[in-house]
């Protein structure tokens, strides 16, 4: 495991063994099974959201084997295997192989070896870790995010009221620390906090989930603003921090598979995979394919499902020379992954940011944002800047959000093709920059550009909400064909019109701004109306 950002220690409180048990210890292994008893070949979407045959896991106890992680997607069960026991197992009729976690080698065939940089150099190491102490001003909306925002236009969407609103955006990270933080508050106020689960044991301590989380969903007025503050959120605990072992792969399947269950629409992942601990098992650059890894094909399988994943490059490029390593990490080589690399403030390649091509010659990162001095929530109340691709990539996650906001029929592929071609090298990418910088408000427009081509038979309103800028509401509207004008009304419970908007109206996805400043508290009812006569009304409340 590697977090690809500022490391945080955190405590190992799986059945993993330690660096000192024996090497007697059994092998740990991916059991994978037979289809499931009764299902059809030609039903793969149905399968992948079937559990495990409980008839194969039975027989499997029965002999002795007991299940760690449990796989839908690739029905299959990981567990530790003696030799004795193995050979038994590959005889079961149901079974179709096993492979040894962290290598796609079939059983009984010597593993790849680890992964090293020049003069033995680890391949992954950290970038140079920023300073915790709170972030300069910004602006006092925006505070310190506004810097790394403006770098890649984000700041246009914001001001337009974008923020992923009704937008499910799930986090694989490390401990989450409950999201107690200021930056969190809205969003556990407001109930669009869905779940946090973690699919490790004991207690765990560090800031780097919920840092990372931050950047794409927090919101602090006047000191971090993220893309998607107004999204809903699950996050997924996967990770240890102070050790590097193969059980984080087993979570990452099953945290992946359990927020596609959740309803996650975008995932963000900060974390990568190539060198593990001693006596662990480890990828080679061959293995860096887009094939290998089981984290990496669990990636291509959630794009199968509809779900965009974003994942950090990593941080092996070249901050020194004599320790360049540049390949990005699994699951980065997966082929429908929205790969994020990193710039430094001034636009230029981050030193650390992992180049490729892959192991197979596909380019890598697919985009690149500011990595070096981001505003991230730190600690129980303050901030920092940090770095690390960690850190680029939610800021993609939230744009994703935001995309997805006006354009909901976006598919993953259909989403890393609009923020490529918008990039600022899309006419010509390459394997150190990818398609380049991310133009957020270019790749949202488009976007809307795309909707706008399939719009809805009728007028279709989603419950107003209040922008970041300023006190403006946003009324979000889905309109027809041919719609050339739109008209909202706010009026009080007794029918008192409080408030009328009239704007130039389009077909597919319309914000429409009202006027919020001066109106006290209270329930109000909102009527729409467009020039081909259609309407639609709601309510909504508005507090102090």
């Amino acid at each position: 495991m590697l977090i690809l950002g500022v490391l945080v220690g955190i405590q190992d409180g799986n059945a993993e063994p330690s660096p000192n048990d024996s090497t007697t210890v059994p092998q740990k292994y991916w059991i994978f099974l037979e289809d499931r008893p009764g299902t059809s070949p030609s039903s793969a979407a149905a399968r992948w959201s079937t559990p495990v045959a409980a008839s194969y896991v039975a027989r499997l106890r029965a002999l002795g084997v007991s299940p760690l992680v449990r796989s839908r997607w690739f029905h299959a069960v990981s567990a530790r295997l003696p030799a004795s026991l193995h050979d038994h197992v590959v005889d079961l009729a149901f079974v179709q192989r096993t492979r040894p976690v962290a290598s796609l080698t079939l059983a009984r065939k010597t593993p790849s070896e680890p992964a090293s940089g020049p003069a033995g150099t680890p391949p992954f190491a950290s970038p140079p870790k920023e300073s915790a102490a709170v972030p300069p001003p910004g602006s006092p909306a925006l505070g310190a995010s506004e810097a790394s925002l403006a770098r890649i236009n984000a700041l246009p969407p914001l001001a337009r009221g974008l923020n992923g609103r009704g937008v499910c955006v799930g986090f694989l990270d490390a401990h989450f620390a409950g999201l107690r933080h200021p930056a969190f508050s809205t969003l556990r106020a407001d109930g669009r906090l869905a779940a946090l689960r973690a699919f490790t044991a004991n207690r765990q301590g560090g800031n780097h989930g919920s840092g990372v989380m931050s950047v794409a969903v927090g919101h602090d007025a006047g000191a971090l603003v993220g893309p998607a503050y107004g999204a809903t959120v699950l996050g997924a605990t996967t990770e240890y921090t102070q050790f590097e072992r193969n059980v984080e792969e087993d979570n990452f399947v099953a945290g992946l598979e359990w927020l596609h269950r959740r309803g996650a629409d975008v995932v963000n992942v900060s974390i990568g995979y190539t060198t593990f601990d001693e006596g662990q098992r480890s990828y080679s650059p061959a293995d860096l394919d887009g094939e290998t890894a089981l984290t990496t094909r669990a990636v291509d399988r959630a794009a199968q499902l509809g779900v965009t994943v974003v994942v950090s490059a990593g941080n092996s490029g070249c901050a020194h020379p004599d320790s360049c390593w540049y390949y990005v990490n699994t699951p980065a080589d997966a082929d429908s992954a929205i790969t994020v690399g990193a710039v430094a403030p001034d636009s230029s390649l981050a030193p650390f940011s992992a180049r490729g091509p892959t192991a197979d010659g596909r380019r890598k990162p697919d985009v690149l944002v500011q990595g070096q001095r981001v505003a991230a929530a730190w600690n129980d109340r303050g901030y920092a800047q940090v770095g690390g691709t960690s850190f680029a990539s939610p800021q993609v996650t939230g744009i994703v959000a935001q995309m997805l906001q006006v354009n909901s029929s976006l598919g993953p592929m259909q989403v890393r093709r609009l923020l490529r071609r918008t990039a600022s090298q899309a006419h010509a990418p390459d394997t150190t920059r990818g398609w380049g910088i991310v133009n957020a408000d270019a790749a949202i427009r488009a976007a809307e550009w795309q909707a706008r081509r399939s719009p809805p038979t009728t007028l279709q309103v989603s419950p107003p909400y209040h922008t970041v800028t300023g006190p403006s509401l946003i009324v979000p509207v889905s309109a027809p064909a041919q719609t050339a004008a739109l008209q909202v009304d706010l009026r009080t419970p007794r029918g008192r019109r409080v408030r009328r908007v009239e704007r130039t109206g389009h077909p597919g996805p319309n914000r429409i701004a009202l006027d919020g400043s001066s109106l006290p508290p209270g329930r109000y009812r909102y009527i729409v109306t467009s020039d081909r006569g259609h309407r639609a009304t709601g309510s909504l409340t508005l507090t102090e």
